[in-house]
């Protein structure tokens, strides 16, 4: 008996080896399933993007998901102006006194009235334009989806890492198996990189989900572009020249002064643009003062330089400028003018040195930007806006301005301007190069003219705690007060001028000169950048000696 009960231990004792070893393989296998598996749960898609009511559209703009929301009224999707100016198309305008919506389009003005169309609507004070006009009437790619209602769109189609899936995938809200699914993609179909890892990339899908997908799911061939053909209808006319501009601006204060042409040009080789400052605001009627005369036209064609007749705000007496501009009927009157007046003088075209605008009335501003180009284009005349450097005026929006008009005209000048509480230089290098590339951001640069001063500031900073004075002085003066108050001047390459100062009883005097060689320095950057050309500011306050600099870089 003994020895039966041993042979029968010995049985047992591997049967439950055996069966606590499956079991510990039963245990893993389970763990190993649930790490690496696959979840099959979808995220709920109005949680994803924060839809709240029925009345809410998710916006999802160039592979984004916007803050803010489109809304559901009587059957239609609306979009609130400022989304619509922000991000779809900066053309919409509002005028507040006419209560319409305005777009200037290359074929002439597209107007809705609130109170008579239902494209445009006004509920609580905030304005909505219905989506479908905004998608008729604008350059983007958009799309409408519902379950949930979402509005998927393009404006931009520069940088695009377009991918082609190599497999049906699901895209989930993170990177990793366990995620919740957003959507389902198909093995060729084409999704945004938008950001990616070692094994996760995430990519924009065409029904507007910004999610994760295995990067092994995604062709490995270099990523290609998304096309957009941009339509006709949306396609502004230009009237631009097909040589590098050299503009000098004439101070022109009476029509007297129209018979200094040949004594300030006299020496102006290679000047090939002339903008007199004929132009000035009389009222708020959009009435014009003109010192314009045929004559001066005829003389100045004679010297081949183009005449761009200046309209000026800087000396409107104190004129209100969104008072003026946001009325369409003294917007209309401006404009008339200015085109009666070309046709009578047989100008070439109109500079635009309009510098009082302000953020709050940047909208009329850039209105009647729009309607000025059309309508001068249509006479054959080339439109150019002065700007500040983009560093103090951000607001202007010179992407929209180069829609429509032909050139932007940069005053790269005034770093230390008339009433500055701080001495220093009117047009450092740096100051200069930071202009230009800002506003190569925007604009192309067959747009840009940077322009230079020929003029400087001699600065008194009194010894008291008051604040400093200045006069601005032209090349030959500035030299002559550099002479007369005994001061040594050092070139300073980091700022490309000559600059000097001296103690006195009255207080500290210091200059920052512009002459031949500072202008050399911005010549230079003009050219390393390939602008369509130079201005300068103004006729009289150089040498003759700086035009030969000038022409170096401009046409080499």
């Amino acid at each position: 008996m003994a020895a039966k009960r041993s042979r029968r231990k010995k049985t047992v004792l591997p049967l439950i080896l055996m069966l606590a070893a499956v079991a510990l393989i039963i245990v893993l296998a389970g763990g190993y399933f649930v790490t690496h598996s696959e979840s099959g749960r979808e995220m709920d898609k109005r949680s994803y993007y924060g839809i709240a009511g029925d009345s809410q559209v998710a916006l999802i703009v160039n592979d984004k998901v916007l803050d803010t929301f489109g809304l559901v009224k009587n059957g239609r999707i609306y979009l609130d102006y400022d989304t619509v100016s922000s991000t779809f198309n900066g053309g919409f305008f509002w005028e507040e006194d006419e209560r319409q919506m305005l777009l200037t389009m290359p074929s002439g003005t597209l107007k809705w009235s609130v109170d008579e169309s239902e494209e445009v609507i006004l509920i609580d004070d905030t304005i909505y334009i219905s989506a479908d006009c905004v998608m008729e009437n604008s350059d983007i790619d958009m799309e409408i989806f519902d379950n949930p209602s979402r509005i998927v769109a393009r404006t931009n189609w520069k940088n695009i890492a377009a991918e082609t899936m190599v497999e049906d995938a699901p895209v989930r809200f993170r990177g990793g198996p366990k995620s919740e699914i957003l959507t389902r993609v198909k093995a060729g179909d084409t999704v945004v990189l938008t950001a990616h890892a070692d094994d996760w990339c995430e990519v924009s899908t065409a029904d507007g989900y910004i999610g994760y997908v295995k990067k092994k799911q995604l062709k490995t061939a270099p990523a290609g572009t998304i096309s957009h053909t941009t339509d006709k209808k949306f396609l502004f006319k230009k009237v631009m020249v097909d040589h590098k501009i050299n503009l000098a601006w004439h101070y022109i204060g009476s029509v007297e002064n129209n018979a200094s042409l040949d004594e300030v040009t006299a020496g102006a080789t290679g000047l090939n643009t002339i903008a007199p400052t004929w132009f000035k605001l009389a009222d708020e009627n959009g009435n014009l003062i003109s010192y314009a005369t045929a004559d001066y036209v005829t003389a100045a064609h004679n010297k081949n330089m183009q005449v761009w007749g200046t309209l000026q705000d800087v000396y409107g007496d104190g004129l209100n400028i969104e008072n003026l501009l946001k009325r369409e009927s003294v917007r209309e009157t401006i404009i008339n003018s200015l085109l009666q007046i070309s046709a009578e003088t047989g100008m070439d075209g109109i500079n635009v040195d309009i510098e009082t605008i302000g953020a709050e009335n940047v909208g009329q501003y850039l209105q009647f930007l729009r309607e000025l180009s059309v309508a001068a284009h249509e006479q054959n005349l080339t439109i150019s806006v002065d700007n500040y450097v983009p560093l103090y005026t951000t607001y202007l929006n010179r992407r929209e301005q180069a829609k429509t008009v032909d050139y932007l005209v940069i005053m790269g000048y005034d770093e230390h301007t008339a009433g500055s509480v701080e001495v220093g230089s009117n047009a450092s290098l740096p100051f200069v190069k930071q202009g230009i590339e800002d506003t190569l951001s925007e604009v192309s640069k067959t747009q840009v003219i940077n322009a230079i001063p020929f003029y400087t500031r001699a600065w008194t900073k009194p010894t008291s705690d008051e604040d400093p004075s200045n006069i601005a002085l032209g090349m030959d003066d500035a030299d002559l007060w550099v002479q007369q108050n005994g001061i040594k001047t050092d070139w300073d390459a980091s700022l490309g001028q000559y600059k000097g100062s001296v103690e006195t009883h009255e207080g500290t005097l210091s200059i920052w000169l512009e002459e031949e060689k500072s202008i050399e320095e911005k010549m230079k950057l003009i050219n390393s950048y390939d602008l369509a050309g130079v201005a300068e500011w103004r006729l009289g306050f150089e040498r003759s000696s700086v035009w030969g600099i000038i022409n170096k870089y401009l046409n080499s």
